[in-house]
C-alpha cells in the first residue's frame, strides 16, 4: 500500500498527510501508565517493548499517516557517558563538559549502545499498518552540544556560545564527533525499517549568525552525505527550530528533503524564499490545541492547507504537542485536514 507521507516528500499529492510532533506524549492519559513500568526515563527509552507500546499509543486515538519512534535526542550523550538523567520539574541533567578540558568520547559503539531502538524499530515495522510511515530521528550536533556543555536546558546557552569564541578547536572536535554518532543512529534506524528520518535542531536559534552555516547547516549536510555514502536513501526532514532568516540558506544547503517549520514562520514568506524543490512540514501553533473553545482553530488549519495546496507538504504542528493539549482538539484538526482533502 502507498504511504501518503512518504509520497508527499517526493511529489505533490491530492491528499495532505499529517502527524504530530510529540504525538505519543503526556497529553494521552495512558502514557503515564506505560511510563510507570520503568524506574527512570533512560530505562524507559531502552526497553524495546515500552518503546513499541508508546510509539503505537497515538494510533489508538488518531487517524495518522506516521508513527515516530518513541525515544529522546539525548540518547547519544547518554551513550557518550555524560550521565544523562531526567529530573521531574527540571528536565534533562547531564555531567557538563568543560571546553578544552573534558575529553571527548570517540570510541562509542552507537549500534550496540542503542540496540533497543533497533529492536523496537523491527517490531514496529512488522506491526504497523502498511500505509503508516515509520519515522526515526536524532538530535542535530549543535543542539546535543548545547546540552552537553551546559549540563541542562538553558534560556541562552551562554557556556556553549562562549565555547565558540574561546575554545573553537575543541568545540569543532565535539561537533565532528557528534556528526558521526548522529549519522550512525540514523543509519541504525534506517536499516531497522524507518521510512523517513528526522533531524531535530531544537536550539538552532542560539547559534550566532556568523556561525550558522558552520554549525547549523554543514553538520546536517555532512550527516546526510555520510548516510548516502552508506546507501541509506530514506528522505530526511530537518527541523531548525526558530532559525528565522537562516531558514533560507538551510533549505538550500543542508540537503534535507523536507524542512519542518515552527509556528513563528510566515508561510507566505516561506513560499517566496525557501527552496521550492523540497517539501515543507508544519506549522500549526501547538498552543492552539489547549483551549476548550478555540474559535480560530479551523480558520488557522484551513489557512495553512490553502497556502500549501500546490506544494509538497506534510501537515503538523510547529513544535511538540504539550501536556495541556486536548485530545478532542487534535481529533478535530485531523477531521479538518481529512475533510479539506
Amino acid at each position: 500500500m502507498n504511504k501518503l507521507l512518504l509520497n508527499s516528500i517526493k511529489s505533490i499529492q491530492r491528499k495532505t498527510p499529517l502527524w504530530f510532533l510529540r504525538q505519543s506524549g503526556r497529553h494521552i492519559p495512558e502514557y503515564f501508565e506505560i511510563r510507570a513500568k520503568a524506574k527512570n526515563f533512560i530505562e524507559f527509552c531502552l526497553d524495546k517493548n515500552l518503546v513499541v507500546e508508546s510509539t503505537k499509543l497515538p494510533l489508538k486515538y488518531y487517524d495518522l499517516d506516521a508513527a515516530i519512534i518513541f525515544s529522546d535526542i539525548l540518547m547519544i550523550p547518554w551513550a557518550m557517558n555524560r550521565g544523562v538523567k531526567f529530573v521531574k520539574g527540571e528536565g534533562p541533567i547531564l555531567n557538563p563538559m568543560v571546553p578544552d578540558v573534558t575529553k571527548i568520547e570517540k570510541k562509542v559503539d552507537i549500534f550496540q549502545s542503542l540496540r533497543p531502538i533497533n529492536d523496537a524499530m523491527y517490531i514496529l515495522k512488522r506491526d504497523l499498518p502498511s500505509h503508516i510511515s515509520l519515522i526515526g530521528f536524532a538530535g542535530a550536533p549543535w543542539t546535543l552540544s548545547c546540552y552537553m556543555i551546559e549540563g541542562k536546558g538553558s534560556k541562552d546557552f551562554i557556556k556553549t556560545r562562549t565555547a565558540l569564541w574561546e575554545a573553537k578547536k575543541w568545540f569543532k572536535e565535539l561537533i565532528d564527533t557528534l556528526i558521526v554518532y548522529v549519522a550512525q543512529k540514523l543509519e541504525l534506524q534506517a536499516r531497522a525499517g524507518a521510512d523517513v528520518l528526522m533531524i531535530f535542531d531544537s536550539w538552532s536559534h542560539m547559534i550566532p549568525y556568523p556561525y550558522f552555516q558552520e554549525f547549523g547547516i554543514k553538520p546536517v549536510a555532512k550527516i546526510i552525505e555520510l548516510l548516502r555514502s552508506k546507501k541509506i536513501q530514506q528522505p530526511i526532514i530537518g527541523f531548525p527550530f526558530k532559525a528565522g532568516t537562516s531558514l533560507v540558506q538551510y533549505s538550500y544547503e543542508s540537503n534535507v528533503d523536507c524542512i519542518a517549520l515552527d509556528w513563528t514562520v510566515d508561510l507566505d514568506w516561506a513560499l517566496k524564499n525557501l527552496n521550492s524543490s523540497i517539501a515543507f512540514q508544519g506549522n500549526l501553533d501547538p498552543s492552539s490545541l489547549i483551549s476548550e473553545n478555540n474559535s480560530y482553530l479551523e480558520e488557522s488549519v484551513k489557512s495553512i492547507l490553502q497556502k500549501m495546496k500546490n506544494r509538497k507538504f506534510i501537515f503538523n504542528v510547529g513544535h511538540g504537542l504539550t501536556p495541556e493539549c486536548k485530545i478532542k482538539n487534535v481529533k478535530n484538526v485531523i477531521n479538518m485536514v481529512r475533510n479539506y482533502n
